[in-house]
């Protein structure tokens, strides 16, 4: 329950969370669930990038990987400028290193139109317009372009704003289903190497039904230092 729930939870709320646990669980010391291997690859992967290896810094590579495990969407959520691309850049650096190669693609939701993110069918030809996140993916579990099966790891990184207009096509492939399902009726499943990482720096106009299909990694302020 701590491992899991602490990650999520803003700073301010981490002392009333983990003294409801002490309630419930008195006398209870339970030790944190440690991985020293990919710890140490992260250290040394942070400090070949001219960063530094702050205790913050590396516990939340480690932690965006337990989730990375369990669930195949991930939101990760902080303000500009609290680390969040360099930490999952950094994460994927660690698992190639770690002989699970890892290679991601990245695209901003909001700089495109939605027609132009998933694809479109011309109204008056009646052709088929791919958008850039059908490319992305189809490319994924092809294997085309830059993916090949040799990856252990293919990330889709959709860094900007949630927005109900994009987010809501994408529904189908965070629930159980994994499969996006396009305007064409093609239908673009999630392999079990995809992983979806929404970079956002709040989840305001999120809806629920969204919300509760990802699991959710925040960094506060205060996590990573400068």
């Amino acid at each position: 329950m701590r491992d899991f729930n602490k990650p999520k939870i803003v700073v301010e709320d981490r002392a009333v969370f983990l003294s409801l646990i002490e309630n419930l669980f008195p006398n209870v010391n339970a030790e944190p669930k440690t991985d020293p291997e990919l710890q140490q690859i992260i250290i040394k992967v942070t400090k070949e990038n001219g960063l530094q290896d702050e205790e913050g810094f590396v516990l939340k590579c480690i932690q965006l990987k337990e989730i990375i495990d369990v669930r195949h969407s991930v939101f990760l959520i902080g303000n500009p400028g609290s680390a969040k691309s360099t930490v999952w850049k950094i994460l994927a650096k660690a698992l190639t290193q770690r002989d699970l190669e890892t290679i991601w693609d990245i695209v901003d939701p909001k700089a495109v139109t939605s027609d132009d993110l998933y694809g479109y069918m011309n109204p008056k030809t009646r052709e088929w317009k791919d958008g850039i996140l059908s490319v992305m993916m189809r490319d994924m579990v092809k294997n085309n372009g830059m993916f090949k099966d040799t990856h252990k790891g293919k990330w889709v990184i959709l860094d900007g704003d949630v927005d109900p207009e994009w987010i809501e096509s994408l529904n189908t492939v965070m629930d159980d289903n994994k499969v996006l399902t396009l305007v064409s009726q093609e239908r673009i499943p999630l392999t079990p190497e995809m992983r979806l990482i929404l970079e956002v720096s709040n989840l305001k106009n999120a809806t629920p039904a969204t919300v509760s299909r990802g699991g959710v990694l925040f960094i506060n302020d205060t996590d990573i230092g400068w």
